[in-house]
């Protein structure tokens, strides 16, 4: 019905562009209904009779229906749109979460925040203006001429001829108007993507003192909207002056004259040119409803196409119907990568290719190599944020694509190098791993993640703000709250992506105790940036080009004489002449 993609709409939103549209439709008709009962007053007005208290109440019902079907009118429009407007923001969340941290190689975090916000309130006139106001302002001119007709055929002719005018003058500039209306929604994306960067990377702006810079770029994108917004406001006000102020005046100027003309030759009552001049005043109302719809239209299409691309890319990985095993308490799980290939979109050659390798139940294996050798890749192939070209994963022999991807999910726990913390309280931040969780669970996770001390120091407790992006924490503090949530999630499989990195010695030494007691009994992958990490490490996994080089314990590939091999004797030359200058100066 509404000719748009059926993502963007509910029944809801059908059900109230349907009452919108009907009620704008019946105000028509009752519309002429009472101007012609106002023209056969005057007519037995001038005839010496007094009818008004006859038609008193036909003309006290139709003032009260017209003004009800206009309330309903608009509120059909609106819930329509308010409908619509929850929908899109919920089909573009849904998107987001389907797509995963991949989308952010692809999109700005501020376009699509923009996009969701501002850019759907576009949608509120799309919806409530567009398409109901579209339909309504086709029916006007049709009933109108035909009401006039049936008064007199002349005065409709003189009428009927000016019609095709309107919808001719505002096809003839809508390409242009549909242009910059392109071009005003891509530059405050851009905009909106500009201020949340400034804003998140403001420490970095003011250490390379670059906020001034970054102010001037800033202000010459908002001037770029203003001048295409003022462009937008002008081909608007243009239609304005020359349907409202000069079409509608005119015509209603035109049917006064004829009307009068056609009164003077003996062929209408008075009271059928006062019922004529009154029905010529709504043709200003189709004007209003053109130009109205025409802006909203313009605007709300190119926020719809938006969306709509947005919502038609391909998730990375296929969310298909798998088998759910069921929860394994204390069950540590065998991973295995079979001839796994992934290449990311765009790139020369494969990140990960022909890759095979296995770790064991209750095993520790760190995963090392130089950047780009592919480590974040296994990573997010092994959380499904990825899928693989070709090859499998296999948890306890089960290929990963027959299994439901929030299972697989829930058996992993990951610590990542920089954990991310939503604004709020740190009860709140642990109770992401697990929503239901009781303080005293709150209590165990965070003693075990050696955080229990410092939550007890704080005047609020589990109630401290941590900030936006836990800038109130440090970072061990953040590290061992992401540690605390995967206590609390307690899944088979733990995930660690160089959780020590980023932290002094002191606070190293409570992660890894804290480190420790979350790899009891599970499967563990460590992914190495510090070769010192690897110490507690069953086994070493070594990858270059995307492909697995050497793998064993650290005592059987330092016998082997590698590249971990090399990697030792690069670290302790580099030390070693690190240390000279200073054995030097004392």
């Amino acid at each position: 019905m509404l000719g748009v993609d059926d993502r963007l709409v509910t029944p809801a939103t059908l059900k109230w562009v349907r009452v919108g549209l009907l009620a704008g439709l019946a105000t028509i008709p009752t519309t002429i209904v009472l101007y012609y009962v106002l023209g056969l007053t005057v007519d037995a007005a001038l005839a010496g009779t007094n009818q008004i208290r006859d038609w008193l109440f036909v003309l006290t019902f139709l003032v009260l229906l017209k003004a009800g079907l206009a309330w309903l009118f608009r509120t059909g429009q609106f819930r329509a749109s308010s409908e619509a407007k929850l929908n899109v923001r919920d089909q573009i969340y849904q998107q987001v979460v389907k797509l995963g941290p991949g989308i952010l190689g692809k999109r700005r975090t501020g376009e699509i925040a923009n996009t969701a916000t501002e850019g759907v309130e576009y949608l509120d006139y799309y919806f409530s203006v567009y398409f109901v106001q579209i339909w309504v302002a086709i029916a006007i001119p049709v009933f109108l001429c035909a009401a006039i007709f049936s008064i007199d055929w002349v005065v409709g002719l003189w009428t009927l001829a000016g019609v095709p005018l309107t919808p001719l003058f505002v096809g003839s500039s809508a390409r242009g108007f549909r242009r910059i209306s392109k071009q005003n929604e891509e530059v405050k994306n851009r905009n909106s993507s500009q201020y949340l960067d400034s804003i998140q990377g403001m420490s970095t702006l003011k250490m390379f003192n670059e906020g001034d810079r970054r102010g001037q770029q800033m202000e010459a994108g908002n001037e770029a909207q203003r001048k295409l917004t003022m462009k937008l406001l002008l081909v608007a006000q243009f239609q304005f002056v020359f349907l409202e102020l000069g079409f509608a005046l005119f015509s209603t100027a035109v049917a006064m004259g004829v009307a009068l003309y056609r009164w003077s030759g003996g062929f209408m009552t008075p009271g059928e040119v006062v019922a004529v001049v009154l029905l010529s005043l709504e043709f200003s109302r189709t004007l209003l409803l053109i130009g109205e719809f025409f802006f909203a239209g313009a605007l709300g299409r190119e926020v719809a196409a938006k969306v709509v691309e947005f919502l038609n890319e391909k998730a990375p990985v296929s969310a298909g119907e798998g088998r759910n095993p069921g929860a394994r308490p204390g069950k540590a799980v065998r991973i295995e990568f079979r001839n796994v290939t992934f290449t990311y979109p765009g790139a020369d050659k494969p990140a990960l290719e022909n890759l095979s390798m296995a770790l064991e139940p209750s095993e520790t294996v760190a995963l090392i190599g130089r950047s780009g050798s592919g480590k974040t890749t296994v990573t997010n192939l092994l959380l499904r944020t990825l899928e693989p070209d070709s090859g499998e994963i296999l948890f306890d022999g089960i290929p990963e694509k027959e299994l439901a991807l929030d299972w697989i999910r829930e058996q992993i726990a990951l610590v990542p190098q920089d954990p991310f913390l939503f604004y709020g309280t740190i009860a709140d931040n642990l109770r992401v791993a697990k929503q239901d969780a009781t303080e005293a669970e709150l209590i165990a996770a965070t003693k075990a993640a050696e955080l229990y001390d410092y939550i007890r120091s704080t005047p609020d407790g589990f109630d401290t703000k941590v900030g936006d992006q836990g800038m109130a924490l440090s970072g061990g503090q953040a590290q061992r709250l992401a540690i605390a949530r995967a206590f609390l999630k307690n899944a088979p499989i733990v995930v660690l992506d160089e959780p020590t990195s980023q932290i002094d010695v002191e606070t190293e030494t409570l992660l890894n105790r804290a480190l420790a007691r979350l790899t009891e009994n599970k499967t563990v992958l460590l992914i190495a940036h510090r070769l010192s990490t690897i110490e507690q490490a069953d086994r070493i996994i070594v990858l270059e080009g995307g492909r697995l080089a050497e793998s064993g314990t650290r005592q059987e590939l330092l016998a082997r004489g590698g590249i971990y091999a090399g990697m030792i004797r690069t670290k302790r030359d580099i030390e070693s002449q690190t240390l000279k200058p200073a054995v030097a100066g004392g």
